[in-house]
């Protein structure tokens, strides 16, 4: 059956370790697309706000032709904002697949700041405690507003 996984949670708490995992346990019929990944395909990094507009399009047309072609796809990306949720959803929709969140939002900050460090000792791409502590404080934010 094809789906649309969409992930949530701050850097660090294993998304795309996760992603990575489930594509390569089925390649030929499962996908992965993330913004970080296509900003650097298309515009060799991050420039703000005036290309997220053109990630988004790629991303979203993506996102469509593979499952209307049967192959499932996952969105690890943060997904934080609601919005971004809908129109991912939406997605899933027009397709007519299943939409299934992996909320990683439970994962310790700690342990995120820790696994963001240790990229960074490596070279690859971090974000800083700082920005994961602010994005993760938003997450329990909005998880306590949805309990009220």
């Amino acid at each position: 059956m094809t789906n649309l996984i969409i992930t949530r949670g701050v850097p660090g708490c294993g998304k795309t370790t996760r992603a990575k995992r489930w594509v390569a346990d089925c390649p030929a019929y499962r996908a992965r697309l993330n913004r970080d990944d296509l900003r650097e395909t298309l515009h060799a990094g991050y420039h703000g706000d005036v290309t997220e507009a053109q990630v988004t399009a790629v991303q979203h047309a993506g996102v469509l032709a593979l499952l209307r072609s049967g192959v499932s796809v996952i969105v690890d990306d943060t997904n934080r904002n609601p919005a971004t949720l809908t129109a991912l959803r939406l997605l899933g929709a027009l397709a007519g697949v299943e939409v299934v969140v992996w909320d990683m939002t439970n994962v310790p900050v700690d342990t995120c700041v820790a696994r963001d460090k240790a990229r960074g000792e490596r070279g690859e791409r971090c974000v800083g405690e700082d920005v994961i502590r602010r994005m993760h404080a938003r997450f329990m934010a909005e998880q306590e507003g949805n309990r009220q």
